[in-house]
């Protein structure tokens, strides 16, 4: 754990510390929490970046403060260097036309890191989705036909 005064002088990070052997146990079982994770779409960068932090710190990676800035910008790509080993953390995220973020998180090899990378990041978010159509402020209103007495209106 950072001190306080480490804490404010804490440089941008593209290390987070694991143990090596220990991320080759939990590989997978972190990529399966992020895929439910970023099944769907959230309503701004900063609850989607919570989910993430709450998701990793169950498996003992924590995402260091300087992430928190990349997540007030409409969209992102971040990458982390996990260890000492050739895994990384690899985010994208990207705010749609309908103004939900929708994003892809992975733990991820040298090679599959450089075909994302490489990759137009709309295929991995789910950018071309069907934009979300909120309800009316009023669909939860009483209708004359819910109490069968039309008298009370």
């Amino acid at each position: 754990m950072l001190k306080f005064n480490e804490f404010l002088n804490e440089e941008f990070d593209e290390f987070l510390e694991i143990d090596a052997k220990y991320l080759e146990s939990i590989a997978d079982q972190i990529n399966a929490d992020l895929d439910r994770l970023t099944e769907k779409p959230y309503q701004n960068a900063p609850i989607f970046l919570n989910q993430l932090r709450g998701t990793l710190e169950r498996y003992g990676v924590l995402l260091p403060a300087s992430a928190t800035s990349n997540f007030l910008n409409f969209g992102a790509e971040l990458v982390y260097m996990l260890g000492d080993t050739n895994k990384h953390l690899y985010i994208v995220f990207d705010t749609n036309d309908d103004g939900f973020v929708d994003g892809y998180a992975q733990v991820v090899t040298d090679e599959e890191l450089q075909d994302l990378v490489n990759m137009d990041s709309a295929e991995l978010t789910g950018a071309n989705r069907t934009p979300i159509t909120m309800r009316p402020s009023t669909w939860y209103a009483k209708r004359d036909d819910d109490s069968g007495n039309s008298d009370e209106y």
